[in-house]
């Protein structure tokens, strides 16, 4: 038994549980993000991510509506950099939960050994070409909106065909 307090008081978790069951239902077999989120899945990824506790808390606050579907869409509007965060402890949680990974047949991240002499396989198929002519893009946490910048020049995209060597 753990001494440290808890992350979320229980109203918070009930909350919490129920934003995380609206977002990740349960569905073809896979439990719901409300059932697998629990104190050990939030130590676990505030362990990784301290920065996020302040959103998770925020995300909780009772001022905010109480049906989750509400609570996302003031949110999205009033603070997305909050909503943005409490959305990566939610699928952080959900998807390095074991069960969730067996049930899904990912065993984790794994060790390969890299040969950096040859060129590799997915480069030759082209199979990112489009991702790399395409250029950057993201989410912007503060403002919710599809960011995107100038793609940097670099050698690859300014000299010769995207992803294959000269």
């Amino acid at each position: 038994m753990s001494l440290e307090p808890r992350v979320l008081d229980p109203p918070e978790q009930a909350t919490l549980a129920a934003l995380a069951e609206h977002l990740i239902p349960a569905a073809h077999g896979m439990p719901s993000a409300g059932v697998v989120i629990d104190e050990r899945r939030l130590r676990f990824v505030l362990g990784a991510r301290p920065d996020l506790l302040e959103a998770l808390r925020a995300g909780m606050r009772p001022d905010l509506p109480a049906d989750p579907a509400a609570r996302l869409i003031v949110l999205e509007r009033d603070e997305p950099e909050t909503l943005s965060k409490l959305l990566l402890v939610i699928v952080g949680a959900y998807y390095t939960d074991r069960l969730v990974r067996d049930q899904l047949g990912y065993p984790g991240q794994q060790a390969i050994t890299i040969q950096s002499w040859k060129y590799p396989q997915y480069l030759e198929e082209g199979l990112i070409d489009q991702v790399l002519a395409r250029g950057p893009i993201w989410r912007d946490p503060t403002t919710g909106r599809t960011a995107i910048e100038d793609r940097p020049r670099t050698l690859t995209t300014d000299t010769h065909e995207i992803g294959r060597p000269r």
